[in-house]
């Protein structure tokens, strides 16, 4: 038997967040891009596309502005690795971006040295193990985990293995015994590290099987930077595991470029993944107006130089104070694409680029910070030249915030005028509230970052499934809340095309993460979140634990709301059945999600 869907759902954090940065450094403010780089690209319906069979993260611009953020003692020890940053001007993103940060994205860790090397024409005889970055994370243990095969090798055959242990051995020991009986006779030195050694004394080839090995097969790979890991700089982002694509197909005209002074721009297509693709200006809106289809003709791409939306997910999502530049993300989650420098002396534009950070490892999920690393420098436009714009979001769900600059008279022969660094104020917002306490003690804001942890992206749409009342639908989003629920359906029906979007879901017919976005935002995601969390924990807590012939409480509790969440009110409790993916049992994944609540509370500094 398996679970066909799931009946409830929650979404991260309500109020969730930690103080989890001690620095963080913008100065966007300081200069206009002033020299725009040569972006290589492609014609497509009359407009220019960035040709990312030429683009890599070594030929990419350098960062324009220096910055950083810092972790306090724990996070560290919690992801296994230092995610902290600095950047300065001048910087290729390969040197401040780390795997970790595009393992939902551009899925890098799927990657083997063989396949880097296959694409970038690399000789990996000639490298050695230091330059292989995720081998100074890499215990004995680890190794062999992520090359079970190695355990077949005799410890003689494997030179970095017997240089090991011969530092840590005082007494002889046998050699031609395999890698595996060793470890299985004495467990205690599988913890032996490989940082130790001179790494640069050994080549790749000589452990048997890791240059054909995944990327992500390996210990805290998501720590690794993008230039430490042998010819990944150099490969096309056209040929990534999931490689860059456009998502969406509207081309835009550049119309109109608007200064600072421009106020009150209601109709926008500029925002975030978090608020939508269409968030209102109130004041300082310097941007170009569009024309082109019905579905941009008068709209403004608002300059993320100048106003900032709310972005980022998780705990991580509080980092500079939970804001990012305005803008768009026509390919994808990579990064973002902002309108920059705006200059309607010159009639022109410039985008800019922003990366964000992403934490995540088997044990924990921190999230992902808003896109704020930047600006790199991308492509510019002029007055009446076609853009290329991508799916656009209809849905309005707040107003940007204004940063205090000005572009009044800017002109790309000199910067802008400036008034006073507002982004600097910019910090992360405060803890969790740790009183947001459901009837049976139970944290409400820790219970959501938990099950989100287990959850799936925004644009999620699942399978279409009937239940057995006859109800039929898909479930959509981070929390796969069901499109025939009142609630889900009552939002989607205040949108513009919403009826018709509900008639294609009714009757099973496809569709894209993109579209479902439109009429299903993340604001809208979250808005459900707060009563479903205090419906399952109050039908929870009044259900018999057979095991205890007593009222659900405690962990108990937070795995039986767990096991209803994932498989819906009328699940039995413990059951062992999988749900469609056969990833979790209705058991496994009440454990999994009590596991996370504990380290939720912790994070959030509730546990005395």
């Amino acid at each position: 038997m398996k679970l066909s869907n799931k009946y409830l759902a929650l979404m991260p954090g309500l109020s969730l967040a930690i103080l989890i940065f001690s620095a963080i450094i913008i100065t966007w403010q300081q200069q206009g891009i002033s020299k725009q780089p040569e972006i290589p690209t492609i014609s497509w319906q009359n407009t220019r596309l960035p040709d990312w069979n030429q683009i890599t993260f070594s030929k990419m611009p350098a960062i324009n502005e220096s910055g950083s953020f810092q972790t306090p003692p724990g996070v560290t020890e919690k992801l296994g690795y230092n995610p902290s940053r600095s950047w300065n001007a001048g910087q290729k993103p390969d040197s401040f971006t780390m795997l970790g940060d595009f393992q939902d994205s551009l899925k890098l860790q799927k990657f083997s040295l063989t396949d880097i090397a296959q694409i970038v024409d690399l000789d990996l005889q000639k490298l050695n193990l230091e330059s292989f970055g995720v081998m100074k994370f890499q215990t004995l243990d680890s190794l062999v985990k992520a090359i079970p095969d190695l355990k077949k090798n005799h410890v003689s055959e494997v030179k970095s293995v017997l240089d090991l242990l011969d530092q840590y051995l005082s007494n002889s020991f046998d050699t031609n015994q395999t890698i595996g009986n060793l470890l299985q006779q004495s467990p205690h030195l599988g913890k032996l590290s490989l940082s130790s050694l001179n790494l640069k004394s050994y080549n790749l080839n000589s452990i048997p099987g890791l240059s054909t090995t995944p990327i992500g097969s390996f210990e805290k790979w998501q720590g690794v930077y993008i230039d430490e890991i042998p010819g990944l700089a150099n490969v096309p982002f056209s040929q990534f595991p999931n490689p860059i694509n456009p998502v969406g197909t509207e081309v835009g005209i550049v119309d109109i470029a608007f200064a600072t002074n421009e106020q009150q721009r209601k109709s926008t297509i500029s925002g975030s993944d978090k608020e939508g693709f269409a968030v209102p200006c109130a004041q300082d809106c310097s941007h170009t107006e569009l024309s082109g289809s019905p579905a941009v003709n008068g709209k403004a791409w608002v300059s993320g130089k100048y106003q900032l939306v709310k972005g980022g997910k998780g705990i991580l999502g509080s980092v500079n104070g939970g804001k990012e530049p305005t803008g768009r993300q026509p390919f994808g989650d990579a990064f973002k694409v902002a309108i920059w420098d705006v200059s309607e002396v010159d009639g022109m534009i410039t985008q800019a680029l922003f990366f964000r950070a992403c934490m995540r490892n088997n044990f924990i999920d921190l999230g992902c910070t808003p896109y704020f690393i930047g600006p790199v420098p991308f492509m510019s436009y002029r007055e009446k030249e076609p853009i290329f714009l991508g799916a656009i979001d209809e849905s309005k769900n707040s107003v940007s915030t204004p940063t205090g600059l000005k572009s009044s008279g800017f002109t790309f022969n000199k910067p802008p005028i400036t008034s006073g660094n507002a982004l600097s104020n910019l910090i992360p917002a405060a803890k969790g509230d740790c009183k947001h306490l459901h009837s049976s003690g139970t944290n409400i804001d820790a219970l959501s970052n938990a099950m989100l942890s287990t959850e799936d992206n925004y644009n999620a749409v699942g399978s279409y499934v009937c239940d057995s009342n006859g109800n039929c639908g898909r479930a959509l989003g981070a929390m796969q809340f069901m499109s025939y629920r009142s609630d889900v359906r009552k939002i989607i029906l205040s949108k513009s095309g919403g009826s018709q979007f509900l008639a294609k879901l009714d009757v099973g017919e496809k569709v894209t993460g993109e579209e479902m976005m439109q009429y299903f935002s993340p604001t809208d995601q979250q808005s459900l979140i707060a009563i479903e969390t205090n419906n399952l924990l109050s039908i929870a807590s009044q259900q018999v634990d057979l095991s205890t012939r007593k009222p659900f409480s405690g962990n108990r509790l937070i795995e039986r709301a767990a096991q209803m969440h994932f498989g819906g009110l009328g699940i039995p409790a413990d059951e062992l059945v999988s749900d469609v993916r056969e990833e979790n049992s209705v058991q496994e994944y009440g454990n999994n999600v009590t596991h996370k609540y504990s380290k939720a509370m912790e994070l959030m500094g509730c546990l005395k």
